[in-house]
Formats: structure tokens, sequence, C-alpha cells
């Protein structure tokens, strides 16, 4: 089915923020296991995976719309030097998703 190409392309910007979010919350429980924090390790860890499981949906989309997923591009890391900083990173990240 062939879809809009407007709808193809907010589509793939959402993508782009899951996609983004996965590698984010990934690298936060990677620091947060080297600095300890085993357990919001693993917390974190599966917050990235949660986040590919959207990912997975909407390519499924995307491909239903006979669309090509986009998955070259990821918007900027926001890499917290603390626990705290990663929480905030990853709450602005969470606002920015929902507000696309």
């Amino acid at each position: 089915m062939q879809g809009d190409p407007e709808v193809l392309k907010l589509l793939n910007e959402q993508l782009t923020s899951e996609l983004t979010a996965i590698n984010q919350y990934f690298l936060h429980s990677k620091m947060q296991d080297n600095w300890g924090f085993t357990e919001l390790a693993e917390h974190t860890r599966k917050e990235s995976f949660e986040e590919m499981v959207h990912a997975e949906h909407i390519t499924d989309r995307i491909l239903l719309l006979d669309g090509l997923p986009n998955y070259q591009r990821l918007f900027s890391l926001r890499v917290g030097q603390t626990v705290r900083e990663q929480f905030e990173a990853d709450l602005a990240i969470e606002y920015e998703v929902v507000a696309r």
C-alpha cells in the first residue's frame, strides 16, 4: 500500500527519535554499570530495549506503506556525566519524542 510521503516523513522522524533514545539509554546503562549501579543499569538497559520495540513497530508501519525506514540518521545524544545528568537527559528525550 503506497503511503502518503508526508506521513512517511513523519514516521521516519519518529523512528529517528526512537533510534536516538535506544543508543542514549544503552550508553547510559553501560556507564551506570561501570560506576557500580548495577540495578539501575539493568533498568536503563530495559528502557533501551523498550524503545527498540517502538522502533520495530514504526519500521513495520513504514514498510507496510511501501516506505524505506531510515536507520542511518540519529539526533544528537545527550550523554550525562552523572546519574542525575543522565536522568535529566533521558527525560528530555522522552519529552521530545512525545512532542513530535
